[in-house]
């Protein structure tokens, strides 16, 4: 029974090193995305510094709070890997299959760990590209108006 239950282990460890592999992707894409907003909301701050009426100083807070957003976003996370020493330690002396299924099952809790920091890291990004449209339309009106 032990060794049906692992007979896909390859396939299965394909997979998880795939969805590891986008996981990274998708982190970085998100970083490059979070340090453009930031470059935007300080480049909307400073241009708008001279002016003071109500609209387009509501405007600038809204460019401050969606550059604090994408620096939240942009925060350095932990990238969870195996600790190889411990693993060297504990399975060196096991059944390779035995090694492969608890490491696998590692990797796993890792990805789903690194899924729920990616989600907050997107959560941050929509909420500072939402502020910072906000921020922009209420400049144009601020300007327009003054």
């Amino acid at each position: 029974m032990a060794a049906r239950s692992i007979r896909s282990i390859d396939v299965v460890a394909n997979e998880v090193d795939a969805s590891r592999a986008a996981q990274l992707s998708h982190f970085d894409a998100a970083d490059t995305k979070a340090g453009v907003l930031l470059g935007f909301a300080g480049a909307i701050v400073a241009l708008s510094s001279s002016s003071t009426g109500r609209i387009v100083v509501f405007g600038r807070l809204g460019a401050v709070l969606a550059g604090l957003c994408a620096l939240g976003s942009f925060w350095p996370r932990r990238y969870w890997t195996t600790d190889l020493r411990a693993f060297r330690e504990n399975y060196l002396a096991a059944e390779p299959e035995f090694a492969r299924l608890h490491l696998l099952d590692s990797q796993i809790v890792f990805a789903e760990r690194a899924h729920r920091t990616l989600a907050r890291k997107v959560m941050l990004l929509k909420l500072s590209m939402a502020i910072l449209a906000i921020a922009i339309l209420a400049l144009a009106v601020g300007f327009a108006v003054t």
